[in-house]
């Protein structure tokens, strides 16, 4: 009598399905993702034939078609605009200020604004637009 003989599993893991999965997660990932982060305030910018890309903002004041204003996403009064940017500049090595005016914004709050910006002793600021 002639008995079978058990054959031993392989005791290693396939890890070519794993690979896939996880080639697919990373491609999934990398085609949804938004590369320009859009601010959460929406403001239409003013068109620019001058404008110039910049990528390192670091302090955004919005100001809105409505008169409202904001630093990130923190709205302030124009009162207060000074003391909240120089708490916010005495966070940055080298302060920059962006500011992101809506093009139906009032031009006087806009100027406000701006005076405000050097009240708080701002070395450098920009009035954000974009190319048509």
């Amino acid at each position: 009598m002639e008995f079978e003989r058990r054959r031993r599993r392989s005791g290693r893991i396939d890890i070519a399905p794993l690979v896939d999965i996880v080639f697919n997660l990373l491609l999934f990932f990398v085609i949804t993702y938004n590369i320009t982060a859009d601010a959460a305030i929406r403001v239409q910018l003013p068109e620019s034939t001058t404008a110039e890309a910049r990528a390192d903002e670091l302090i955004v004041i919005s100001l809105t078609r409505a008169g409202e204003i904001f630093i990130g996403e923190q709205p302030v009064t124009l009162e207060d605009l000074p003391a909240a940017l120089q708490a916010a500049m005495s966070l940055q090595s080298e302060p920059s200020v962006r500011i992101r005016a809506d093009q139906e914004a009032a031009v006087g709050l806009l100027i406000k604004v701006v005076d405000g910006v050097r009240m708080a002793g701002c070395p450098a600021f920009s009035v954000v637009t974009e190319t048509p």
